[in-house]
């Protein structure tokens, strides 16, 4: 036996950025929920997309070391940056809680594309939690992301008391270790803090980013798909370091946490609270709190990607400094590059990390980074720790060392109008920059090791960048000078 509750919403642009949420009623013995959703029109025409692409990008390279002016760009060079994102299109989601209050799931991409969604007993669709099915008063909230024209949406939620054993696509089947003993490991490790799963918009499983992240090197991966820590909870046996996170996907920013084992609500930031009931909620979890690509191109190309709200940066421990592959992505790694010298210089002890933003396997160019930490074992404690004492630098690659006298990258030396040695290398020749107090007081061409006489006369920081043929190789986080 079945039941069934169909909603309707006839969006405008007024309505955009906003949550309505609805409710539906689920009796004892129902064993598993169907919702079937769609909107139309998916985008917006043509002439309309441009046009707001063309705004969009305008603020986008306007921006880092080399600004450029949309308006002073050719059409033949313009229609070939703005290919890339249109058509424009409207961005629905919703989540749903059972009435313990419990998350349940998310749309995510499935609801855009006619894919049912299904939450069951015993198996769920990517991105829901399966397990009893409650009765009672089930809440669905429908967030509106972006509505570029009218627009409408149908939703359609069946309530069976059977779990049929009908094929849908997307279901997560149990999840299968891809290893099954865990490998110590110590020193500098490194890894990726910034990935995403079918769970959420990724078009990888969990296994597959696992089985990827091997195949590259790397020694451990923060799994952040977008509000929602689902996926990593299906994962549990994993033996390789699949660590829990969050992307805190909000209408006026995006942010990471890193650790959270327990779901929080995205809607915690908003404009009037800004960050620190979210930030104060990571932190009371053990996780660390992160702004992910601040400068990230805007509304409505990437709904809520840019980051548009006053930060209250004591709230924040790590700043995602670089973000994907440095060359498509320069405007804005470079913009946030000069913010992080802007906040250090402010007194702000926030570690810079670096991350692929990996959704699908061509997102890993030659020029995305890693993250290297320091720690005394590989455990997920010991690198939120290691990255909030700052012991880590960042690299498409290669191995980098930096010290000055006995402090290392993270430590911190006192004031002194004495030279002190500062030693630095890099597994490959390239430019060196120092960076003292915000402002580049040494560079070193085609280098790859060496000596420089420092002399530390004012408190602040020293961090190193390595660059190459105009692109950024590495980039170590500070050694602090204090009085």
């Amino acid at each position: 036996m079945s039941y069934e509750y169909n909603f309707i919403f006839d969006f405008t642009e007024k309505d955009t950025k906003q949550h309505f949420p609805i409710t539906f009623e689920v009796k004892e013995g129902i064993k598993e929920i169907i919702i079937r959703g769609s909107y139309k029109p998916e985008t917006a025409d043509r002439e309309l997309s441009r046009e707001l692409a063309k705004s969009a990008l305008k603020i986008y390279l306007s921006q880092g070391d080399m600004p450029l002016d949309v308006d002073a760009l050719s059409e033949d060079v313009l229609d070939r940056a703005i290919k890339e994102f249109i058509p424009v299109r409207n961005l629905i989601n919703f989540r749903i809680f059972d009435p313990l209050g419990n998350f349940r799931g998310t749309g995510d991409n499935r609801i855009s594309s006619g894919i049912p969604i299904k939450i069951g007993e015993t198996i769920s669709s990517f991105g829901c939690v399966s397990g009893k099915i409650y009765p009672g008063i089930w809440r669905v909230i429908i967030e509106t992301h972006a509505i570029i024209n009218k627009c409408l949406l149908e939703l359609k939620i069946e309530l069976n008391k059977e779990e049929k054993n009908v094929a849908m696509p997307d279901l997560a089947n149990p999840y299968k270790p891809v290893w099954t003993e865990y490998k110590p490991k110590r020193g500098w490790v490194k890894g990726d803090f910034h990935s995403h799963t079918k769970h959420s918009d990724g078009s990888l499983s969990i296994e597959e980013l696992v089985q990827n992240a091997i195949g590259r090197g790397l020694d451990f991966i923060f799994l952040t798909d977008h509000n929602k820590i689902s996926g990593w909870e299906t994962a549990r046996e994993e033996r390789f370091p699949l660590f829990p996170g969050i992307e805190f996907t909000t209408f006026w920013g995006h942010f990471t946490a890193f650790g959270v084992t327990k779901y929080i609500e995205w809607d915690k930031i908003n404009p009037d609270k800004g960050i620190v009931e979210i930030s104060e909620l990571v932190h009371s979890q053990g996780g660390l709190f992160c702004v992910a690509h601040p400068f990230t191109i805007g509304d409505p190309v990437c709904t809520g990607c840019r980051c548009t709200i006053d930060v209250d940066w004591q709230c924040v421990d790590t700043l995602e400094v670089w973000a994907g592959t440095f060359s498509q992505r320069r405007h804005e790694n470079t913009e946030t590059l000069k913010l992080w010298r802007n906040l250090l210089s402010q007194g702000y002890k926030i570690t810079g990390i670096g991350s692929t933003d990996i959704h699908s396997l061509k997102d890993l160019y030659p020029d995305v980074p890693m993250t290297f930490v320091l720690v005394e074992d590989l455990t997920l404690g010991n690198v939120l720790n290691s990255i909030k004492m700052g012991r880590v630098y960042v690299s498409r690659g290669p191995k980098v060392e930096f010290s000055i006298g006995n402090a290392e990258i993270g430590g911190s030396i006192s004031v002194s109008k004495e030279p002190i040695d500062l030693r630095y290398s890099i597994s490959i020749e390239s430019d060196l920059k120092v960076i003292y107090n915000g402002y580049e007081v040494n560079t070193i061409r085609n280098t790859k090791s060496g000596d420089i006489e420092f002399i530390p006369e004012y408190p602040g920081y020293v961090y190193l960048e390595f660059w190459k043929n105009k692109e950024l190789i590495a980039l170590t986080n500070p050694i602090f000078i204090g009085n």
